[in-house]
């Protein structure tokens, strides 16, 4: 048997997935199994697959049950101790497998290893590099609570949790990875980083803003059944309006970033319900959170996205100044750029300030503002 089953599932994906078999035909850690699970497909996906000529490479055709029962269909069909999974338009790094098993075996105990990922555009061009461990170090049940902290693509798990788990629920068609590891989790499953990259996540932009009412739906329902538990932990319980209001606030920026104000609008006035401390902090979390959002590859122009919002802040936050929102966007930038060293980083700290003054009591925005303006030390040689 393979130590490792690698499940793809595709639909209609004839154009993409010969990038991701390539990727897994390129690992480094020869034991394998690659289960590609054609999940209704109507294009030439089964001949683009049929074309790959490697034994470790399984093809499986059923009607289109959606990708949770599709990866399901996958994990029954494989025999590998350790399971991986990887979408049909992203793509593994080399060293993915290398990397991960012998952290598993190192450790009986361990349920799962993740590593980061790089973000890539619709050419597989590299985008940002993802360190999710920086925000959410220890991948314990509050962390999940809280956010979904890696791309499905990201872990290697041991199958005997996934079996113990009863895999995705299929009922699900919007964050049924984020509902698994919140379930494994909270059984009990021993999460670890490894902080390397290990896989390559192609943005959609556009579908994904397309779907910003259904990934909603998704999170509200994967939450009401979570907190519906009669055993969760008190502390975790704890957490139910900070994790209804991070689900609302998704979703603004998601309907925002494709200009749906009414809807980016009813969602915020939601997630500050759900949860008051979103107004906290000059700026707001939520002004500073949907920001940091502008910036990303979801959002296909900051500028606009900063205007819609501006124009569709609900109370206590209607009063909040246009220049002022916009103050947070430069403000992200200027530390973005920083933590890159990209060049600009002054001009954007500066343009914060200007816009919204109250940027001055912020030592670390200052600091960049004014480290342009400090002389320079020559250069001496060495005699």
């Amino acid at each position: 048997m393979p130590k490792v089953s690698i499940i793809i599932p595709a639909y209609n994906r004839a154009d993409m997935i010969l990038t991701a078999l390539k990727s897994v035909l390129a690992q480094t850690y020869p034991d394998w199994e690659a289960i590609i699970v054609d999940d209704g497909s109507s294009d030439n996906t089964r001949e683009v697959v049929a074309g790959v000529k490697d034994a470790r490479v399984r093809y499986i055709y059923q009607e289109n049950k959606g990708l949770p029962g599709a990866r399901n269909t996958g994990i029954r069909a494989s025999s590998g101790e350790y399971v991986a999974f990887l979408d049909s338009d992203d793509a593994f790094l080399p060293e993915k497998l290398a990397l991960q098993v012998p952290v598993l075996d190192a450790d009986p105990q361990l349920c799962l290893v993740a590593g980061g990922f790089v973000e890539v555009d619709m050419n597989m061009r590299p985008l940002h590099e993802i360190r999710p461990w920086v925000k959410n170090p220890t991948l314990d049940l509050l962390d999940w609570v809280r956010t979904c902290s890696f791309c499905v693509g990201s872990p290697l798990v041991r199958r005997a949790w996934l079996d113990k788990a009863g895999l995705f629920d299929e009922t699900m068609r919007y964050v049924e990875d984020w509902d698994l590891w919140l379930r494994l989790s909270s059984m009990g499953c021993r999460m670890q980083w490894l902080k390397e990259p290990v896989y390559l996540y192609r943005m959609h932009a556009s579908s994904m803003v397309r779907q910003a009412v259904m990934m909603k739906n998704g999170m509200i329902a994967m939450f009401d059944k979570f907190f519906a538990r009669s055993d969760l932990p008190p502390e975790a319980a704890a957490l139910r309006g900070e994790a209804y209001g991070h689900a609302y606030l998704n979703a603004a920026a998601r309907a925002m970033a494709g200009g749906d104000g009414v809807e980016g609008k009813a969602c915020l006035t939601a997630a500050f319900e759900h949860n008051p401390a979103l107004l906290d902090g000059n700026p707001p979390v939520a002004i500073d959170t949907l920001a940091s959002f502008a910036l990303t590859p979801l959002c296909p122009d900051a500028k606009q996205f900063m205007a819609l919002l501006a124009n569709s802040l609900p109370a206590p936050l209607a009063h909040w100044p246009r220049r002022r929102v916009f103050g947070a966007l430069y403000a992200v930038q200027a530390f973005e750029k920083a933590a890159n060293h990209q060049p600009g980083v002054s001009g954007y700290a500066f343009k914060a300030i200007w816009n919204d003054p109250a940027w001055l009591r912020n030592r670390g925005l200052l600091k960049l503002a004014f480290a342009s303006l400090r002389p320079q030390r020559p250069e001496t040689s060495t005699p």
